[in-house]
């Protein structure tokens, strides 16, 4: 596997798809950095993989140019190089657009957006210090299968933006042997939505609800981790440009 023995970044790691990737990236000897904006999660994060795992815990906030050019600095001099980066990070708030909240608009394009562009500029330097290497934009279905969830008006407009970034970005680096993935995963059961505020969920529900009485379901998010780190797995000269992994089958819809 190509993934063994390579140094690579993911944002987002302390929890959830972030985790599991890492995880996932981990079993294959992979050296990885976890990246996340609570310290002690980051700390927790890399204490669950054990003592044998080759892994780094930065605590950063993703979104700002100096801390994401913080954390590739401290990551290649602890572990001599950076192969590869997986821009997980991601949030979401489901609002209507007449009640979208300032804050929330500037955070989700802020992690969403600016964040994966901060730091595909800032590792490529170090990409072309090792002859090439790998980045992988992590998008969302929402910009592709309409009707995921309701009020996400900002969070798939990043996603979508993010795209096109991608492809921009794919074409820009190809000549330095840099691979380029946009990966898009459906719905994914994860807690992505706990900090939700209940009354704004209960609009964005009541409104998908009213898109129609059934949907795909959730995948495990332990399956998308790993199909993020699969990536990681391709000859070093290959690439798969877009992917999307979405679930299968047919449920009446209904909160958890």
């Amino acid at each position: 596997m190509s993934a063994a023995g390579k140094v690579i970044v993911v944002t987002g790691a302390a929890r959830n798809m972030g985790y599991h990737t890492a995880a996932a990236l981990v079993r294959r000897g992979a050296r990885v950095a976890i990246i996340a904006r609570d310290a002690d999660a980051v700390a927790a994060a890399c204490a669950s993989f054990g003592e044998a795992a080759d892994v780094l815990g930065i605590a950063a906030e993703v979104s700002t140019p100096s801390e994401i050019e913080r954390v590739l600095a401290e990551t290649a001099a602890h572990f001599g190089g950076i192969d590869g980066i997986v821009n997980n990070a991601g949030v979401a708030y489901p609002n209507s657009i007449d009640k979208l909240d300032d804050a929330q608009v500037l955070e989700q394009v802020g992690i969403n957006f600016l964040a994966p562009i901060y730091a595909a500029r800032a590792v490529i330097p170090y990409l072309r210090a090792r002859g090439g290497g790998r980045i992988v934009n992590v998008s969302s279905a929402t910009t592709r299968a309409p009707g995921s969830f309701s009020h996400l008006s900002i969070y798939g407009a990043t996603k979508a933006g993010l795209e096109y970034f991608t492809e921009e970005l794919r074409h820009e680096v190809q000549q330095d042997d840099i691979a380029v993935t946009c990966f898009i995963p459906g719905d994914t059961s994860t807690g992505f939505g706990k900090s939700w505020a209940p009354e704004a969920i209960a609009a964005a529900y009541a409104d998908w609800l009213d898109r129609g009485p059934y949907w795909n379901g959730m995948m495990p998010v332990e399956v998308v981790g790993e199909e993020i780190a699969h990536m990681f797995d391709l000859p070093d000269n290959v690439t798969i440009e877009v992917t999307m992994i979405r679930p299968v089958g047919r449920s009446p819809k209904a909160l958890e």
